[in-house]
Parts: C-alpha cells; structure tokens; sequence
C-alpha cells in the first residue's frame, strides 16, 4: 500500500469513526386525516385519524387555537375555547391507529370562523431508558386547519394594493367575502401605460381569511421592471379575474434605475 492509500483509509476511518460517536436523528412515523376540517351549520363535528406507522408508541397532545391575519399579512394564533377536541392526550401504539373528535361550542356566524389544531408529538417516558447511543429525538408538529363555515359562505377576492420597489412588485391580496381562499394558482399580469401586457407570472397565493389581506410578491424581470404601470391578477379556480390596478412606484422601483 502506498503513503497515499494509507493517508486516505485513516481520513476514511476517521470519519467513520467521527459518524459513529455523533448522535442519531429520528423523528416520528405518522399521518392525520383528513388533513383539513370544514364544519358548518349541520356539522358541528367531525373525526380525523392518527395512524402510527413508527415502530415505538407515538404521544401526541392536542390544542386549538383560533386562527386571524394581521395588517401585515402574518398570521396570529390565540389559545380558543370555541373548539373542544377528544382526546387532547393521544397514545398509538405502534402501526395502530386512533380516532380523535373535534366539534365546536358556538354558532356559525355570518363569516367564516378559522382555526388550526396544533398536534404535538410529546416524548416517550422510556426514550432515554431504551437508548444504546445518544440520540435527537426530532419532535414533529402537525397544524391542521379547521375551518367553522358561515351560513352563505362567498369567496372574493380583491386587489388591495400594489407597489414596486428595487424590482420586487407586492401585491395586497384580500378577500371582501365570507369565506377563505384556499391556497391555490393566480396568474398575475403586468401591463406599461398603454396597456401593453408585459409579462404574465405565474404565482401561488396562500390562504386568504375572511376579511384579511395576504402578500404577494413578484420579481419583475430587469427589461419590463421600468415600464410596468399596472397589474391585473386571475383566480382561475373561481372564474374571476381583477381589473387593472394602478402600480405605486418608488424611488427605487427597479434595481439600478430611479422612478421616471
């Protein structure tokens, strides 16, 4: 064996040495379903399915918690006694499954009330009693979306602004309806001040809550970014398309270029 191979086998052994001292990552095998909840005036409660395909006991814990968007399009969640889940403490044993009840206490309103099931996968009692080798336990999250629909749920959604800076076209998206826009396909097009159609995106927009306002943003491309004027935006899903809407513009609207 030459200097060479006997330089390269002990930085290969050393690896392999260094990989069996570091500890073991493992997370959790299991799945919920439905992956969505839809309650409304006639269904007040619904089931949803853990099933554990791991091979150790999977501990979950249950909470609810009303879902709301802020001004700023980000998302706030706050404990809710509105939903009432049974059991809130899971054990599955391993490839078993469980079933587990969630209702609501309250009346459907006249819009559409939101929230999210955050499941928390909890630590076996025996974990570090049954190691050989130090190991990560990855402990999973799952939040689940429930939504308590109004009496005439109404999807529309609008444009509420939309503004360009250093290249980067934001866009308001709200919903004036009752009920949510789901996470779906839109089609934004860009227009100059004939209305010439510069370029057509293609974006996915996330849920939008009755009566929030979500963000969108857009990278213009360098040779439309200084003559877009005005942008138009298509739910395809609902057969609905914005009328051109007026494109605020900065200082810096487009890299590299000041504002006409």
């Amino acid at each position: 064996m030459t200097c060479r191979h006997i330089v390269a086998a002990t930085h290969t052994l050393a690896a392999l040495l260094l990989l069996a001292a570091l500890p073991v990552a493992r997370a959790a095998t299991f799945s919920v379903s439905p992956i969505r909840v839809e309650l409304d005036a006639r269904h007040r409660a619904a089931i949803l399915t853990v099933n554990n395909s791991g091979d150790t006991p999977l501990r979950m814990q249950v909470r609810p918690m009303l879902w709301t968007m802020q001004p700023d399009g980000q998302w706030k969640l706050t404990p809710s006694d509105d939903l009432i889940v049974t059991p809130e403490l899971l054990e599955v044993a391993p490839g078993k499954s469980l079933q587990m009840r969630v209702g609501s206490l309250v009346d459907a309103g006249a819009s559409e009330t939101s929230y999210r099931l955050l499941i928390d996968e909890l630590p076996n009692l025996g974990d570090g009693k049954q190691a050989t080798r130090p190991e990560i336990k990855v402990l999973t999250q799952v939040s689940l979306p429930v939504f308590d629909e109004p009496a005439a749920p109404k999807r529309v959604p609008v444009l509420r602004s939309a503004g360009l800076r250093k290249g980067v076209l934001e866009l308001g998206i709200g919903n004036d309806g009752t009920q949510r826009l789901d996470a779906q396909s839109v089609k934004v097009s860009v227009s100059d001040r004939t209305g010439h159609v510069l370029g057509k995106h293609d974006e996915v927009e996330n849920y939008v809550l009755a009566g929030g306002t979500w963000f969108l943003r857009v990278k213009l491309p360098a040779t439309s970014c200084p003559q877009a004027a005005s942008v138009s935006m298509s739910w395809s899903s609902l057969a609905i398309t914005s009328p051109p809407y007026p494109i605020t513009r900065g200082a810096e609207a487009c890299e590299g270029k000041s504002s006409p």
